[in-house]
């Protein structure tokens, strides 16, 4: 990509690749923490408003009903223990069905499915920290984050991936997506649910290069 400096082109690299050869650090794969993506609920501990998209636990990267575009890197289905908010105990997790029917034989709960979805956020034009989009990737900046769904959040997120992929045969990576966080009610209970909903258009080049090379590390 080139840019202007003092009347001058220079010609700059993009950031597609996830590298572990950084001078000044030995980096293993394993030592990579990609933030979280969480919705801001009523009994949520930020102080961000209710149903802000909040990234790791700082930056409000939209409010609620409003979208903010992504695309999908990595999309796996889990399955745990359906185990009340109430209880203390700690669900069991599986990550095949053979995994989650033998927790099941031995559980007093059952299992329910849920996903760890990692996106990439693309900075919205106004309003947003930039400490928050440090991946410079073709024209625009990105945040790395992963965001765990369940029951409702599972269907409006993972679901619509796995039948978009399947009916299109493209890879999730190829599509931009909106990440919107939409107010959902049942009886006295009202919170916030994040929804994915494909567009129109296709993630550019490089930021297909960055996801590829990110899943082959």
């Amino acid at each position: 990509m080139a840019k202007t400096k003092e009347n001058e082109i220079v010609e700059t690299e993009s950031n597609t690749s996830l590298s572990t050869a950084v001078s000044g650090i030995e980096i293993d794969i394993d030592d990579i923490e990609i933030p979280r993506i969480n919705i801001c609920q009523k009994m949520s501990a930020s102080d961000a408003p209710v149903g802000t998209i909040l990234y790791d636990k700082t930056y409000e990267i939209a409010g609620a009903e409003t979208p903010v575009k992504v695309i999908p890197v990595i999309a796996q289905k889990g399955w745990r223990e359906d185990i009340p908010f109430d209880e203390e105990e700690i669900p069991k997790i599986a990550w095949t069905k053979q995994q989650a029917d033998a927790i099941a034989d031995n559980s007093d709960w059952g299992m329910t499915e849920f996903a760890d979805i990692t996106l990439l956020i693309q900075q919205p034009e106004e309003g947003v920290n930039d400490d928050a989009f440090q991946l410079p990737i073709g024209d625009h900046n990105y945040a790395l984050g992963r965001i765990n769904v369940g029951k409702n959040a599972y269907r409006s997120t993972y679901k619509r991936l796995a039948t978009n992929a399947a009916l299109s045969k493209i890879p999730i990576h190829h599509k931009l997506w909106n990440l919107t966080s939409e107010e959902l009610s049942k009886g006295k209970y009202t919170w916030f649910n994040p929804s994915l909903t494909a567009t129109a258009d296709s993630a550019d080049e490089h930021v297909r290069e960055f996801v590829e090379n990110f899943l082959n590390s």
